[in-house]
């Protein structure tokens, strides 16, 4: 799929059935600030997502399927795959909300508030594409290099000094696709 070429999707097709999507970014990122929830349980999560996204009613017999094909669709059929080697977090919708719409805003000149249905995989494109100057590319940037264990002497100085805002909670989230199935393959275990 190509995002210049091709429209975007608003529909997915499970089994024989086409169903209507919720695919405003606002509604992927609640499936993801839920994902990131750690009481909510593994079956809390899948149900949440496949509610939120889907605009009707699945079935049990297609669950798995919904689920699946959930995950390709927010990761956005694998356009966008991490520089981020690590397994550790540089962001969080939850946390950085406030700094990622500032960013969207600043290197795009994008009031988000103002966007009516904006599609998943376009703020997508847009978020990927943030200036690294911003302040959400400058606590990604502290973030990574901490978890890299590269931090320079003055780096770790200035991180003492701003240690709330680049903190993230230890919260197991799956990033990729292939760490996302494994979550639901474990899921379907139980």
């Amino acid at each position: 799929m190509n995002i210049l070429t091709d429209k975007l999707p608003t529909k997915i097709r499970i089994n024989e059935k086409i169903y209507d999507i919720n695919y405003d970014f606002r509604t992927v990122i609640d499936i993801l600030i839920a994902l990131e929830d750690n009481e909510l349980t593994n079956y809390e999560k899948a149900y949440i997502m496949v509610k939120k996204l889907y605009k009707e009613d699945i079935q049990d017999d297609e669950f798995s399927v919904a689920c699946d094909k959930a995950i390709l669709f927010i990761d956005c059929n694998g356009s966008f795959k991490s520089k981020n080697n690590s397994s550790q977090r540089v962001y969080s919708f939850k946390k950085d909300g406030g700094y990622i719409f500032s960013g969207i805003n600043s290197t795009h000149h994008i009031d988000l508030e103002k966007e009516n249905n904006l599609h998943w995989w376009k703020f997508m494109s847009l978020f990927m594409d943030m200036n690294p100057d911003c302040m959400f590319g400058e606590i990604t940037y502290y973030r990574t290099r901490k978890n890299e264990g590269k931090l320079t002497k003055e780096e770790k100085e200035q991180y003492k000094k701003i240690k709330d805002i680049i903190d993230l909670e230890d919260v197991k989230v799956h990033q990729e696709s292939e760490e996302r199935k494994r979550f639901f393959e474990e899921f379907y275990k139980n």
